[in-house]
């Protein structure tokens, strides 16, 4: 499932447009479906993986943790845009208009007095072109780049880590419905065996071999089974409908599930706790995403260092005016700027400190990330321990129950067992399938949620897609 690879959305890029001319920011997210479209539901029986990768296409929190993606990898095109000259250019004209007012007359040279006022409007037009290249900046421009690709970094984990979150969902889903349907079965089993023994009972008592409490009895018992069955239909149903909608479908979507397959063995156990923690280490999102902020703030650092040391800027321009139809004049410049901070009212120092107690915290949340993922490694690598060793016993169980029911309803039917011992006998092997159920329950979760853990719940998910095919 290269959606849960790390290495795979790091290597994701887009195609140059006119709105990412670089080509970083990627635009589809990288989910693989079997056949069809992203989210389509297959005209088939579907397995776990075909569940896993509707849920991923039409869950809302993999579109927004995609879109923090995409954001993320535009902010490193907003970072490298410093490396690059700045072109500007203006172009306009201006209406003016000036006058002169008279408050006295005056007499010319005919003798004729004057007074009044005088006025002059003009257009003036402007035209400019400027350059301006930030040539060297102490280390600033490229402390902004790796804290936007550290960002980049943390973003990509944290979609890797939703998606995570919502197989893990889908899978338990699964396993719920697949043991509400076992329970049916089981519960099926069971009315089977309680409409025997109501059966038996009977006839034993039209013989007048058997007591009318006896035949009572098998029919309370008869139906008590039949209501549990009932209720357990109800289950499944709920069950189908937390699983369609853990997948992004309607609730009331009929789903045709494969049969699932059987209950491997405890391969992820063979490593150790310690073998496992340290694929946790180096798998799990989170960690790679505390990880990523710690180089953010790394880099954050370095930027605010930069702020006091000098910086260099190359700068062109050329100015053309004209008023109203005739060129007024034109201007050019070039000049190199060196700025050298020297007092800031120790805002750079202050601004560093920010930076590095900022960088203390992350590090502090990344320890304790890797020390909490390491916790849940080792409590559900106990767990799938306790699971296993449970499901072999409550197979034993079942076996000794259904036995015990065979030879208590043997022992009814020829006379030398009470119904009593048959009632308890059977309800012993009742409980005894429900056990076995909740156990196997146990161990898929168990395994699941142990992956998830480590960080590999996409590669548990494919190897028993390996497993259905074979």
């Amino acid at each position: 499932m290269p959606l849960l690879s790390l290495l795979a959305l790091a290597a994701l890029s887009g195609t140059p447009s006119r709105d990412d001319p670089r080509g970083l920011i990627p635009q589809t997210p990288p989910v693989i479906v079997g056949s069809g479209a992203c989210g389509d539901v297959p005209a088939r029986p579907l397995a776990l993986p075909d569940l896993v990768d509707i849920a991923l296409c039409r869950n809302p929190r993999t579109a927004a943790a995609w879109a923090s993606v995409r954001s993320a990898a535009a902010g490193v095109g907003i970072a490298r845009a410093a490396e690059l000259p700045t072109v500007n250019a203006s172009i306009g004209p201006t209406l003016s208009r000036s006058d002169s007012l008279r408050n006295t007359g005056f007499v010319d040279s005919n003798g004729n007095f004057i007074t009044g006022s005088s006025g002059l409007t003009q257009v003036n037009s402007t035209a400019r072109l400027a350059v301006s290249w930030l040539v060297f900046d102490g280390g600033g421009r490229r402390a902004q780049i790796d804290q936007a690709r550290a960002q980049q970094a943390a973003a990509l984990a944290d979609y890797a880590d939703t998606a995570q979150a919502i197989v893990i969902d889908v899978v338990t889903a699964y396993n719920s419905l697949a043991a509400n349907r076992a329970i049916e079965t089981a519960n099926l089993a069971n009315l089977a065996f309680a409409r025997q023994s109501r059966d038996l009972a009977a006839g034993r008592a039209s013989a007048g071999v058997a007591t009318g409490a006896d035949r009572l009895q098998a029919e309370t018992s008869l139906a008590q089974a039949e209501v549990t069955l009932v209720q357990t239909r109800g289950n499944v149903a709920t069950a189908a409908a937390q699983l369609a909608v853990a997948a992004g479908l309607p609730p009331g979507q009929a789903l045709d599930l494969a049969p699932p397959p059987p209950l491997g063995s405890g391969d992820l156990l063979q490593g150790g706790a310690d073998a496992l923690i340290a694929d946790a280490e180096r798998l799990r999102p989170d960690i790679i995403a505390a990880r990523a902020q710690v180089t953010a703030a790394d880099a954050a650092i370095a930027q605010a260092r930069s702020l006091g040391r000098p910086s260099l800027q190359l700068s062109a321009s050329d100015n053309l005016s004209a008023i109203d139809t005739n060129l007024d004049r034109n201007s050019a410049s070039f000049g190199l700027s060196l700025s050298l901070p020297l007092f800031s009212g120790w805002n750079t120092r202050y601004q560093i400190a920010q930076a590095r107690a900022q960088r203390e915290n992350r590090v502090a949340q990344a320890e304790n990330v890797r020390q909490q993922a390491g916790l849940a490694v080792y409590s559900q690598y106990v767990a799938l321990q306790t699971a296993l060793a449970s499901l072999a016993g409550t197979r034993a169980l079942v076996t000794s129950a259904t036995a015990s029911a065979d030879l208590a309803q043997g022992r009814y039917r020829a006379g030398v067992g009470t119904f009593a011992d048959l009632l308890n006998a059977q309800s012993s092997q009742a409980s005894a399938r429900q056990q076995l159920v909740q156990a196997e329950f146990n161990v898929r979760t168990a395994r699941a949620q142990l992956a998830r853990a480590v960080g590999s719940i996409g590669d548990a998910v494919d190897a028993r897609a390996d497993r259905e095919r074979q």
